[in-house]
C-alpha cells in the first residue's frame, strides 16, 4: 500500500461537516494520491463508504476490549453480529455472558447419555464389550441388540 493508513482500521476524528461520525470506526480502503484523500468503508451495519483527509483519521488497532463485531457458533451456524459502536458490541458481550450458564450434568443425566450412547453402538453392532451396562441407580441392564440386517436372498432352483 502507498500510504501509512492505506487498509488500516481507523476512528474519523475532527470531522466537521458530519460531527456524528466522530469516534465512528472505519478501514481506509484506498488511498488517493491526487487529491491526498482516502476511501474510507465505516464498520457500522450500513457498510457506508466516505472519501476523507487523513488529518480526520487516527489509526486505531482492533482490540479485545475494541471488538467491533462478534461471531458465535450456535446450532452447526457461524453467525456474525456487526455493532455501530465498540460500547454496543462490549454490552452484547456482557449480556451474553450473564446469560450464559453452564448446565449442570447429573449422574443420571449422565447414565441415561451413557445407555443410550451403549445401545446404539450395540444395535450398529460396534460394541467390543459385553450387552450390558450399569443405569444411574446401580442396577445393571441388558441391551436389546437387534439381530440380522439384510436378508440374503436365496436363489430357487428350478
Amino acid at each position: 500500500l502507498e500510504s501509512e493508513l492505506g487498509g488500516r482500521r481507523c476512528e474519523i476524528v475532527n470531522l466537521l461537516v458530519q460531527p456524528e461520525l466522530n469516534g465512528k470506526t472505519c478501514v481506509a480502503d484506498e488511498y488517493l494520491p491526487g487529491s491526498n484523500q482516502y476511501n474510507v468503508t465505516l464498520e457500522t451495519k450500513s457498510k457506508e463508504v466516505l472519501v476523507l483527509s487523513p488529518d480526520n483519521l487516527k489509526r486505531r488497532d482492533r482490540t479485545p476490549q475494541d471488538c467491533g463485531y462478534y461471531i458465535e457458533f450456535k446450532n452447526g451456524r457461524t453467525i456474525r453480529h456487526d455493532f455501530d459502536s465498540s460500547e454496543e458490541c462490549q454490552a452484547f458481550v456482557a449480556a451474553m455472558n450473564r446469560d450464559e450458564t453452564q448446565p449442570a450434568v447429573t449422574e443420571e443425566a449422565e447414565a441415561r447419555a451413557e445407555r443410550a450412547a451403549a445401545e446404539l453402538l450395540a444395535e450398529l453392532g460396534l460394541d467390543d464389550s459385553p450387552n450390558d451396562f450399569a443405569t444411574g441407580d446401580g442396577q445393571v441392564m441388558k441391551s436389546k441388540k437387534k439381530k440380522g440386517g439384510k436378508k440374503k436372498n436365496k436363489k430357487k432352483s428350478k
